[in-house]
C-alpha cells in the first residue's frame, strides 16, 4: 500500500529527513531561472538534453523547417565557451538530419551523444571515446544514465530492445527490459544510474490499461539484470511515469501524473512517488499537483536537494525540494518549455529547452541556469 506521508527517510547516505507539506504553494524562495546567452538561437530549434563535466557543458537538440507534417529535421549542438556563451560545435560531425536527443559526459570528459532519425523509430550513437565514431542502434534513445565507465541509454523501440549498454568504447550492446504481456508502445521515457543500481520507466498510452497489463511500468536493475517491478498505484492503469532518479543507496524517485480523459477534457495531476532500498512505497504530496500538472524530470543534486520539472503546455515550474525542508517552487516559465535538467560540477542547475509562442509553438531554443 502507498502511504502519504509527511516525513521520510532521504535517499543519499546522509541521515536526513526531509519534510513535505499539503499546503498551499510557498512564494518562491529568493531565487529563479535566468537565461543564459545563446550564440545562435535559428528558429524552430529546441534543446532536448543538457550535460556537464569539469569545465565542459553540451546542450543538443534540433531545428525544425517547414510546416507539419512535411517538417524536416535538422541536429543541432552547441557548446559552454569560457566566456559563458553557448555556441554552435563545428568539431562534432553531425549527421545531415534527424535529431540529437540525449547527452552524456564521461568523467575522462569525452561526449557521447544519442540521436534519432526523422520517424523517431531508430537511432545512432556519436562516441568521442574513439574519435566520434557513430553506430547504428534499433532504439530511439530518450535519457542517458552513467555509472563509473557503464553508459546505458535507454528510449523507444518498434522491436523487442529498449536499451543499450556500453563498457567501453565503441561496445554497444542491446538490452531487452520485461514489458508486460501485450504492451504494445513500448517506450522507455527515463533512465537513472548511481551506485545504488539503474532504474528506467515509461509508459504505453495506446494500451488497455488493465491491472494484468498497466499503462506504466518501472524497471530495476541491480546487478541481477533488469527487473519490472510493482509501483503501489493501483495497477497504474491511468498513470504516466515519465522521470526517474536512483540515490546512491538504491532509493528510487518516480514521477510523472496521473491522468483522467472522462468528460470531454483531459486531466493531468503531478504525482511523485518514492520507493525505498526495502522496496516499501510512499506518495510525496506536492503542492498544487492539478496546477503542475505533471512531473516531467528528476534531478537529483549533490548536495541532496531534488529539483523537479513540471508542467506542460507553455506554463513549467522548477520545484525544488531541499534536505530537511519542503517542495517549494523556485521559478515559473511562461511561453516556454522545458526538456531536461542538469547540474554542473560547481553546483548551478541548469535548465534546457525552448520559448514558445501564444499558440504553444517552438520559436527558438533556449538555456536557463537557477540563480539565488
Amino acid at each position: 500500500m502507498t502511504r502519504r506521508i509527511g516525513l521520510l527517510p532521504w535517499l543519499l547516505p546522509c541521515a536526513l529527513v526531509v519534510s513535505c507539506s499539503n499546503d498551499e504553494p510557498t512564494e518562491p524562495l529568493p531565487s529563479g531561472l535566468e537565461s543564459v546567452t545563446l550564440a545562435e538561437s535559428p528558429a524552430g530549434g529546441a534543446f532536448l538534453d543538457i550535460a556537464f563535466s569539469g569545465t565542459r557543458g553540451i546542450a543538443v537538440g534540433a531545428v525544425a523547417s517547414g510546416v507539419s507534417p512535411n517538417q524536416t529535421f535538422t541536429p543541432y549542438l552547441a557548446s559552454l565557451d569560457p566566456n559563458g556563451t553557448w555556441v554552435p560545435d563545428a568539431t562534432v560531425p553531425l549527421p545531415a538530419t534527424g535529431f540529437l536527443t540525449a547527452v552524456s559526459i564521461t568523467s575522462s570528459g569525452k561526449a557521447v551523444i544519442a540521436g534519432a532519425d526523422a520517424s523517431g523509430l531508430s537511432g545512432f550513437i556519436l562516441d568521442e571515446r574513439n574519435g566520434w565514431s557513430q553506430h547504428s542502434v534499433p532504439l530511439a534513445g530518450l535519457s542517458f544514465a552513467s555509472n563509473d565507465d557503464t553508459l546505458r541509454l535507454a528510449g523507444y523501440s518498434s522491436s523487442s530492445e529498449q536499451a543499450v549498454i556500453s563498457t567501453s568504447p565503441d561496445s554497444w550492446v542491446t538490452e531487452t527490459l520485461p514489458f508486460p504481456v501485450g504492451q504494445n508502445e513500448r517506450g522507455v521515457q527515463d533512465l537513472s544510474g548511481s551506485a545504488g543500481g539503474w532504474a528506467a520507466c515509461g509508459f504505453d498510452d495506446g494500451g488497455d490499461g488493465t491491472p494484468e497489463s498497466p499503462n506504466s511500468v518501472l524497471f530495476l536493475n541491480q546487478g541481477m539484470g533488469w527487473q519490472r517491478i510493482s509501483v503501489a498505484c493501483g495497477g497504474c492503469s491511468n498513470w504516466e511515469f515519465r522521470s526517474v532518479g536512483v540515490g546512491q543507496t538504491g532509493g528510487v524517485l518516480l514521477g510523472g501524473a496521473e491522468t483522467n480523459f472522462a468528460g470531454g477534457g483531459d486531466e493531468y495531476t503531478a504525482s511523485l512517488l518514492l520507493r525505498s532500498v526495502s522496496g516499501d512505497w510512499a506518495s510525496i504530496v506536492l503542492p498544487k499537483p492539478t496546477d503542475l500538472k505533471r512531473v516531467n524530470d528528476i534531478l537529483i543534486a549533490q548536495d541532496g536537494a531534488v529539483y523537479l520539472a513540471c508542467g506542460m503546455g507553455g506554463t513549467w515550474y522548477l520545484m525544488r525540494w531541499a534536505a530537511g525542508g519542503g517542495i517549494v517552487r523556485d521559478a515559473t516559465l511562461t511561453g516556454a518549455r522545458i526538456n531536461r535538467l542538469a547540474e554542473s560540477p560547481d553546483g548551478t542547475i541548469w535548465v534546457a529547452g525552448a520559448v514558445l509562442d501564444a499558440e504553444g509553438n517552438v520559436l527558438h531554443a533556449a538555456i536557463w541556469k537557477r540563480i539565488g
